[in-house]
């Protein structure tokens, strides 16, 4: 079945916010197309379960089975547009629906099976009756922006304590009897790192951030260092003093031990040894 498309489908997207195109570009070009791809396939629905006047999706006259067809149409799409407008994680439709990993049925061809009924179970039972396309499409935008640049900063922590651990250092993410991005040993920290992704705009929140993780920090791990490890747009790393004394200056009694970007996590390892961390034989 050909998808009608949209007239003007990018008109739904002109007023979008993208907070974060400096830091993730990549990622609004996604959201554009995919947001693209969610409308076509709504606005294949027939007459009687989509408003074409008013632009308002009826939900409450789709059956089981127009769902199951309509989310056919691009399962890679839908499924996620469907799971962020109903605002469940995986693991509330596991502990809800006994649906676990509910984002591996983008990859169904959807002709039937159970993680499917429990699948359309549960968007059926959440959706409203009805809902404006714009605001189908803005909940979902936001949704996965959200969902997205998590995993986008998670990836860049995963990343920060793999390159320690190729040199010799047990670093881990721990989250008692506090959140550490990266705790060098996991157990008695000597070493504990709070890791972010951001812009010069958002700055002023991130040293806050970090101000306040200083403070769990020396807390509970009194003996340990505090390093920021803070990743900018590259284009930005030219500013990295102007950064990093913006960062000092939310501290008004004592200073970080260090606080390096991207390019710089060589520092730290000098800053290591100097400090005596011990290495530890790792299986990488």
């Amino acid at each position: 079945m050909t998808i009608e498309k949209s007239k003007d489908n990018s008109f739904l997207l002109k007023d979008h916010p993208r907070p974060n195109i400096n830091e993730l570009p990549g990622l609004y070009a996604e959201l554009d197309s995919l947001s693209k791809q969610v409308e076509a396939v709504i606005r294949s629905l027939p007459n009687s379960q989509f408003d074409r006047d008013e632009n308002i999706i009826l939900f409450e006259k789709i059956t089981k089975t127009e769902f199951r067809r309509l989310i056919a149409k691009n399962p890679s799409t839908m499924v996620i547009a469907f799971t962020r407008v109903c605002g469940l994680s995986d693991r509330e439709f596991s502990r809800l629906f006994r649906l676990k990993n509910a984002y591996n049925l983008r990859e169904s061809n959807w002709i039937g099976g159970n993680k499917e009924d429990l699948f359309l179970k549960a968007i059926m039972g959440l959706l409203p009756k009805r809902m404006h396309l714009e605001t189908f499409l803005y909940t979902f935008y936001k949704m996965w922006e959200e969902h997205q640049k998590r995993h986008y900063r998670g990836s860049y922590e995963k990343d920060v304590r793999s390159f320690f651990r190729a040199h010799g250092y047990n670093c881990e993410k721990i989250t008692q009897p506090t959140e550490v991005n990266g705790a060098i040993p996991p157990y008695k920290p000597q070493v504990v790192m709070q890791i972010r992704t951001g812009v010069m705009k958002d700055l002023v929140k991130r040293a806050k951030e970090f101000s306040q993780e200083y403070e769990l920090s020396i807390e509970h791990f009194p003996n340990a260092k505090f390093i920021v490890v803070f990743k900018i747009p590259p284009h930005e790393l030219e500013r990295r003093e102007e950064i990093r004394q913006k960062i000092y200056e939310q501290r008004v009694d004592k200073t970080y031990d260090a606080i390096i970007f991207q390019d710089e996590l060589g520092e730290a390892l000098k800053k290591f040894v100097e400090w005596e961390i011990p290495r530890n034989i790792l299986i990488q």
